[in-house]
C-alpha cells in the first residue's frame, strides 16, 4: 500500500486495537481469560468489527473519489468551454495578476502585440513593444505597423474581497472610426460645399438638401423637400435636353450638363448639374444624387471675354473680327434679297498730331468722341467698328446704292467740323473715307473691305476730308504703297538710305557758308526714289522718328569731320518733321547726338516748317527757346507757304527765314509771287533775320535776290547735292544782271 493508502486506514488499525480491552472484557465475563475459545471468539469478533469499520471506509473513500473525478472534468470542461469562447472573441482579451503582470490572454491579443501567451506571461506593459493604453479610445500602431483604433475596457477581477487582478478586453475600432470619420467628412463637405446638393430617393423627390441649395435657389426647405427637384420639372428645360438627360442616366447612371434653375423671384440661374444614380444601402431611400453648381458668375465671365474678343476695348464697337462676321451675315442676306452692302472704310486726318502734341491719354478722347458721333450719324441697323488706332468702319446694308453711302459718307464728314476739345485743348480733325459696295465692287468680305481701303488711300493722298467710290485701279496703288511702306522699314536697316549735301552761298561774296543735309533712297530693285514719295509715307507710318535721328546723327557726324576744313560746310542744315520736335526727348537727343559726334552746337542749324507755329505756338516757343540757348540755330523752312501768325513769328527764337522754291523758280514770269518774296525779305530784315532762299537755278535768280537784300542761297545754280566724300565748291561767275533787272522792276 502507497504512503497516501496508510496514511488513510491509519483510523481503522486504531478503531482495531482500541477493540482489543473491549474483547478481553468480554472474554473474562465469559468464563476465564485463560479459555483458548473464549480468546478465538473475541478475536472473531473484533476482526468483525474492525472488518465492517474499514469496508464503510473504504466505500465512502471511493464515493470521495468519485466525486471529485466529476467535479475537475466538470473544471476541465468549464475551462475548455471558457477558453474555447476566449478564444472566438474577436476583441483582444487579457488577465493580469494583481501585480499587474500578465497571466492569460486570447489569440486575439497575442495577434495585437506580436506575442504569444508564454511570451507574455510574467510581463508588465512597459515591457511590451508598443505599450497600449490603459482604458479609453486611443490609437495605437500594431505589429505591421498599421495605426489601429482601439477601445480599451478593463474590470478588477476580485474573490472574498481580495483584489486577484485586472481582466482587460481591447476592442479594434479601426474600421469603425475610419468609417466615422469619413461620415463627418462627407457631412462637413454636405454642409459646407459651395454647390447646392439634393438627396434623391427613387422618384427622383427631395429627400434632403444642403444649405448652399437654399441659397442657390432663394427657397426653404418646405419648398423643397418631398419635391421634385425644380431643374428636373416638366417643362422647366427644353424637351431634347429633359430626354438626353434621361437616356444618359439610363444607359450610363450619371448625367453631366448645364441647366437653369430658377429662384423664388423667377430669376433664371444657370448652373452646370452633376446627376448620378446611387446603389442604396438596405434602410436608404436615397437613390439619386443632384448636385448643381451655381455658373452665373462664369457666364459672366465668358460673355465679358467674349465681348472684349469681339470688340474694341476703348470704345465699345465691333471690333475686326465681329466686323467681319456681320459683314458675312449681311453679304449672305443681300445674296437672298438680291440687295446691296456698302462698306465705308474711315480714316482721321491730322490723328497722330494729336498723339505727338497731347499723349495717347487724350488720343483715346478724341477716338472715344468720335466714335460717339459717327454712331449717331448711321442709322440703328447699321454698324460701326473701329479696326485701328484711327480707323473706322461702317456697313449699310438693303435697299442701298453708291449716291446714298456717299451721303452717309459726307454726313459723316461733317461730323467731324466741330473742334474736339480734351481739356483746354482743342483739336480739328477730319476723315478721308473710301466705298466700296457689293456686289459691283466685291463678293467677299475680304474684297470689300480691302477695295474701301484702296478708296480711303486715294481720298486721303488726294484730297483730304473726302468720300471716293472704289475704281479697279485703285487696288494697284494701294499694293504699291503697301510694299513701298514695307521696303522704307527695311531701308534704314539695310543701310539704303545716305546723305548728301547741297552748297548754301552767301549772295554778297558767293562763298560758301554752309550745306543743307539732303536724305536719299536707293531702292536695290526700283533704284532712287523721290523724297516726295516717301517722306510723306514716313510721316503717315510714323518711321521719320528713326530715320530723322539717323539723318541727324549722320549729319551732325560730318558736320564735326570738315570743322577746319578750307572749302568744306562749316554749318549744316537738317530738316526736323514735327512728329520728331513733338517728342518728349527731343531736346535730349540733339544734346545727346551732339556730345557723342563732337559736333559743335554753332554748326547744326535745325529747319522745321511752318505748321508747328499753328499747331501749338507756346509750345513750339519753349522748345525752339531750349534749342537757341544751346547755340543751335533754327530756321524756318518754306516761310511764306503756310499761314504763320506774325504775332507768334517775332517770339520765335529763330534766326533764318527759308524762301520756298515754288516762289524762287516764278521769280522772273509772275509779279504777285515777286511781291511776297520781297515781302519775305523786308519782314526777315525788320525782325533782324536772316533770309535764304531755296531753288535758285539761274543766274538772274541769283541777281535778283541778291538786289533785293537776300542774305544766302542755294540750288543747282550754286551746286547740286553731293555725297559728303564727293562734295566741292566753286563760286559761279558773277551774273549779268541788266536784263534780269529790267524784268523784276517791271513786278
Amino acid at each position: 500500500m502507497s504512503l497516501i493508502n496508510r496514511r488513510r486506514h491509519r483510523p481503522l488499525a486504531g478503531f482495531a486495537l482500541l477493540s482489543l480491552p473491549a474483547a478481553a472484557a468480554w472474554a473474562d465475563t465469559a468464563g476465564g481469560l485463560h479459555d483458548p475459545t473464549l480468546w478465538l471468539g473475541a478475536f472473531c469478533v473484533v476482526g468483525a468489527l474492525a472488518m465492517g469499520a474499514t469496508l464503510g471506509l473504504v466505500w465512502q473513500q471511493r464515493r470521495w473519489l468519485r466525486q471529485r473525478r466529476a467535479e475537475l472534468l466538470t473544471a476541465r470542461r468549464e475551462r475548455s468551454r471558457l477558453a474555447a469562447l476566449l478564444n472566438a472573441i474577436p476583441d483582444a482579451v487579457y488577465l493580469k495578476d494583481a501585480s499587474g503582470a500578465y497571466e492569460a490572454c486570447n489569440p486575439a491579443f497575442e495577434r495585437l502585440i506580436g506575442l504569444s501567451e508564454a511570451q507574455l506571461q510574467g510581463k508588465r506593459d512597459a515591457d511590451l513593444p508598443e505599450p497600449l493604453p490603459e482604458r479609453g479610445r486611443a490609437w495605437a500602431r500594431g505589429t505591421d505597423g498599421v495605426r489601429l483604433c482601439l477601445d480599451m475596457q478593463q474590470a478588477p477581477v476580485r474573490a472574498e474581497g481580495q483584489s486577484l487582478g485586472l481582466l482587460g478586453v481591447a476592442r479594434d475600432m479601426t474600421e469603425l472610426q475610419l468609417a466615422l470619420d469619413e461620415l463627418k467628412r462627407a457631412a462637413m463637405v454636405f454642409e459646407h460645399c459651395a454647390e447646392g446638393i439634393l438627396l434623391l430617393d427613387a422618384q427622383v423627390r427631395v429627400v434632403d438638401a444642403n444649405p448652399a441649395f437654399f441659397q442657390i435657389s432663394g427657397l426653404d426647405s418646405r419648398e423643397v423637400l418631398g419635391q421634385l427637384p425644380q431643374p428636373l420639372r416638366p417643362g422647366e428645360q427644353a424637351p431634347e435636353l429633359q430626354a438626353q438627360l434621361a437616356e444618359a442616366l439610363e444607359r450610363e447612371g450619371k448625367w453631366c450638363g448645364e441647366l437653369t434653375l430658377r429662384r423664388r423671384d423667377g430669376e433664371p440661374v444657370p448652373v452646370w448639374a452633376t446627376l448620378v444614380r446611387v446603389q442604396p444601402g438596405s434602410s436608404s431611400p436615397l437613390q439619386h444624387l443632384l448636385v448643381l453648381t451655381d455658373i452665373s458668375k462664369i457666364k459672366q465671365t465668358e460673355a465679358e471675354l467674349l465681348h472684349q474678343s469681339l470688340h474694341d476695348r476703348l470704345t465699345g464697337l465691333p471690333n475686326l473680327a465681329l466686323l467681319r462676321d456681320r459683314v458675312a451675315r449681311q453679304i449672305s442676306i443681300a445674296q437672298r434679297d438680291h440687295t446691296c452692302v456698302a462698306v465705308l472704310y474711315i480714316d482721321l486726318d491730322g490723328f497722330r498730331d494729336v498723339n505727338d502734341i497731347a499723349g495717347h491719354a487724350a488720343g483715346d478722347e478724341v477716338i472715344k468722341v468720335t466714335a460717339e458721333r459717327f454712331i449717331n450719324v448711321v442709322r440703328a441697323s447699321d454698324s460701326v467698328a473701329r479696326v485701328g488706332a484711327d480707323e473706322f468702319v461702317v456697313v449699310l446694308s438693303g435697299l442701298v446704292d453708291e449716291e446714298t453711302a456717299m451721303r452717309l459718307g459726307d454726313r459723316l464728314i461733317q461730323a467731324m467740323d466741330e473742334p474736339i476739345m480734351v481739356g483746354a485743348q482743342r483739336f480739328n480733325l477730319g476723315a478721308s473715307i473710301g466705298l466700296a459696295l457689293f456686289p459691283t465692287d466685291g463678293t467677299t468680305v475680304d474684297d470689300l473691305l480691302r477695295n474701301a481701303e484702296a478708296a480711303m488711300c486715294r481720298a486721303k493722298l488726294s484730297a483730304r476730308n473726302t468720300v471716293q467710290a472704289y475704281r479697279p485701279e485703285l487696288t494697284q496703288a494701294v499694293q504699291q504703297r503697301f510694299e513701298l511702306t514695307h521696303a522704307l522699314r527695311l531701308a534704314n536697316e539695310a543701310a539704303q538710305f545716305r546723305i548728301e549735301y547741297q552748297p548754301q552761298v552767301r549772295l554778297s561774296d558767293g562763298e560758301l557758308i554752309g550745306a543743307e543735309a539732303l536724305l536719299r533712297w536707293r531702292h536695290p530693285t526700283r533704284g532712287p526714289i523721290s523724297p516726295a514719295e516717301f517722306i510723306p509715307l514716313a510721316e503717315d507710318t510714323g518711321l521719320i522718328i528713326p530715320i530723322g535721328r539717323w539723318v541727324l546723327q549722320e549729319a551732325c557726324a560730318q558736320a564735326a569731320r570738315w570743322q577746319g576744313q578750307p572749302g568744306k560746310p562749316q554749318q549744316i542744315a537738317v530738316n526736323v518733321s514735327a512728329r520728331q520736335l513733338r517728342q518728349a526727348d527731343f531736346v535730349e537727343t540733339v544734346d545727346f547726338i551732339l556730345a557723342e559726334t563732337g559736333c559743335p552746337p554753332q554748326a547744326l542749324e535745325l529747319e522745321v516748317t511752318e505748321s508747328l507755329l499753328l499747331e501749338d505756338a507756346e509750345a513750339a516757343i519753349a522748345l525752339l527757346t531750349q534749342l537757341t540757348e544751346r547755340g543751335v540755330r533754327v530756321a524756318i523752312d518754306d516761310f511764306g507757304t503756310g499761314y504763320s501768325s506774325l504775332s507768334y513769328l517775332k517770339r520765335m527764337p529763330v534766326q533764318t527765314l527759308k524762301i520756298d522754291r515754288s516762289f524762287v523758280s516764278e521769280l522772273g514770269t509772275d509779279s504777285n509771287v515777286a511781291a511776297i518774296a520781297r515781302t519775305v525779305i523786308v519782314l526777315a530784315r525788320s525782325l533782324n533775320l536772316d533770309v535764304l532762299a531755296e531753288g535758285v537755278e539761274t543766274a538772274e535768280q541769283a541777281a535778283w535776290l541778291k538786289r533785293e537784300g537776300c542774305d544766302w542761297a542755294q540750288g543747282w545754280f550754286y551746286g547740286r547735292a553731293m555725297p559728303p566724300e564727293d562734295f566741292s565748291f566753286t563760286p559761279p561767275p558773277e551774273p549779268d544782271r541788266k536784263p534780269a533787272v529790267r524784268r523784276l522792276q517791271l513786278a
